[in-house]
């Protein structure tokens, strides 16, 4: 494939993990006067709402809604809303047509938010209209998870808005209500914004249990790298506690401290805790491989994946005289099978792939088969769970349905990644922030360099100068070439990240036509039918 003389500038692409912050955020603050409490049942008669954007209010919406019932008394004496107010009021499908443009793109927020949102999802069901069901926050649970216990008398909005020096003090209006809940929502962020939380999906997961000085050491990441690269929590010694790695290390190692992360053992390593590091990476890819790198030399207590980046049994082919492949740990024959999870699983697919090979199991049936250009003993299985099922052997069927989907799954895996790991060199690119391009340079399956463009630079020269100074690499035996499946994987999942272009390719790199691949439907259907009949 020839090689572009330049690169056009592309869309942006957004790393992993990397949601706007909260002062990126637009927010549609609205609050709800009704007749009732039962969403379909009572009526909205009027809707206040504030638009507003990194504490700045942009407009708001006021507007008293027609009912067809009747205004109940006590309802007008607590909002001060009179029958005759709303006397030549918008119909509720006028007014849900102006909220729906009006919060167009936003996050709706409201002081319990069930009951707001019920009504409003209700109303626009009622006149017609796709409610787009928008992420939202609730302030009521909010706080109740922010503010310390025994802090406040309660969690109503006057309480809330008098506690937190609100500027609007609520008065059962929905536009004097939507003003005040604002001011809560800002207060709010105001008190986690010291503690990891910057996006909104720390905000909705915030957890109040981490200690408050456990919280106040979110200070520790503020040295960390802004763009991608891997964090490491230490403990007072020094010794790594976890390795993760992020599209924005700092803002990801932060967010550990906002209570977030449900688990358990995160909340224990953030509370012993006593600095993190980080190293800079070009793009993720990197990242991904020195998280991988790190995890496997540090070994560090809170990480459980990657621990052994090498786990898994492969069938070897049979050698010499034998009859029977050898299951072992590392694949050292490019016609080996695997990984599979145990090496019991390894030793019954060979015991079905024996009965599937009709005419005998020749080294060349056993290479065609691992390479894709002969999938006949996987149908062969398939039509004879077909027969058994017919002839009402259900237990036997399902039993072999599910070794031979697990079967389709590692050999379709292990065809993909053979592909990518046979390649001499694969050069790549992606588009990064400022109009740049990072580059990775791919061989047999790994990471072998990577940098960047910059912005204005002609993209050969520097592509070249990465592969000239990338690391050697040389192929090993086995269907990976010496590289792990979480190497290759690694490779797929960035392309598939972002758009990614080619830059040049040494080899061919192709699936078999024959593969496994076409077999991942049937074992989809296999998978799901496993899952509906239960253990």
């Amino acid at each position: 494939m020839p090689r572009p003389t330049s690169l056009a500038p592309g869309v942006q692409a957004a790393f992993d993990e990397l949601e706007p912050l909260l002062s990126e955020l637009t927010f549609v603050v609205v609050d709800l006067e009704t007749t009732g409490t039962r969403p379909g049942g009572d009526e909205i008669t009027e809707i206040g709402a504030v638009r507003v954007r990194g504490g700045e209010v942009q407009s708001e919406l006021s507007t008293f809604v027609a009912i067809t019932g009747s205004l109940p008394g006590h309802i007008s004496r607590l909002t001060g809303i009179a029958p005759e107010d709303l006397v030549g009021a918008p119909s509720l499908g006028e007014v849900m047509a102006t909220f729906l443009e009006f919060s167009r793109g936003a996050v709706l927020v409201a002081h319990n938010a069930r009951f707001d949102l019920g009504f409003l999802r209700a109303a626009a069901a009622a006149t017609g209209h796709r409610w787009p069901d928008p992420p939202s926050v609730c302030t009521l649970a909010l706080a109740r998870r922010v503010l310390h216990r025994g802090e406040t008398r309660g969690h109503r909005l006057g309480v809330l808005a008098a506690h937190l020096g609100a500027t609007v003090e609520p008065n059962h209006r929905a536009l004097q209500d939507a003003r005040a809940t604002v001011d809560v929502l800002h207060a709010l962020i105001s008190r986690v914004g010291d503690c990891g939380v910057s996006t909104l999906s720390e905000l909705l997961s915030y957890d109040g249990r981490l200690a408050p000085e456990v919280r106040r050491r979110a200070r520790l990441t503020e040295s960390l790298t802004d763009g991608p690269g891997v964090y490491v929590f230490r403990d007072e010694a020094g010794g790594p506690l976890y390795v993760g790695s992020s599209g924005s290390v700092r803002r990801r190692a932060r967010s550990y401290y906002s209570g977030g992360d449900s688990r358990g053992r995160m909340r224990t390593m953030v509370g012993l805790a006593a600095s993190v590091d980080s190293v800079p990476c070009s793009h993720l890819l990197e990242a991904w491989t020195v998280e991988e790198q790190l995890i496997d030399s540090l070994q560090p207590p809170f990480n459980r994946r990657s621990r052994n980046p090498r786990r898994g049994w492969w069938l070897s082919p049979p050698v010499g005289r034998a009859r029977r492949p050898r299951i072992v740990r590392v694949a050292d024959d490019h016609a080996a099978i695997g990984p599979f999870r145990r090496s019991e699983d390894a030793r019954v697919a060979w015991e079905d792939l024996v009965g599937a090979f009709d005419g005998g199991l020749t080294p060349d049936r056993w290479e065609a088969l691992a390479d894709g250009r002969d999938s006949a003993p996987l149908h062969t299985l398939v039509a004879q769970i077909d027969r058994l099922a017919a002839d009402g052997a259900f237990e036997r069927a399902a039993r072999l349905r599910d070794r031979t989907a697990a079967l389709v799954r590692v050999l379709a895996d292990r065809q993909e990644l053979a592909s990518t790991a046979a390649l001499a060199e694969l050069v790549l690119v992606q588009p990064a922030p400022r109009r740049a391009w990072t580059v990775a340079v791919i061989r047999h399956g790994r990471l072998a360099g990577s940098g960047t463009v910059p912005p204005g630079a002609a993209p050969i020269p520097v592509i070249d100068g990465l592969r000239a100074a990338a690391s050697t690499v040389r192929p090993e035996p086995g269907p990976f070439a010496g590289a792990t499946r979480a190497q290759i994987r690694n490779v797929h999942r960035w392309i598939d990240s972002t758009p990614t272009r080619i830059v040049s390719i040494e080899g061919c790199w192709t699936l078999p036509v024959k593969g496994a691949h076409t077999l991942t439907d049937w074992a989809d259907r296999a998978e799901r039918a496993a899952a509906d009949r239960g253990p």
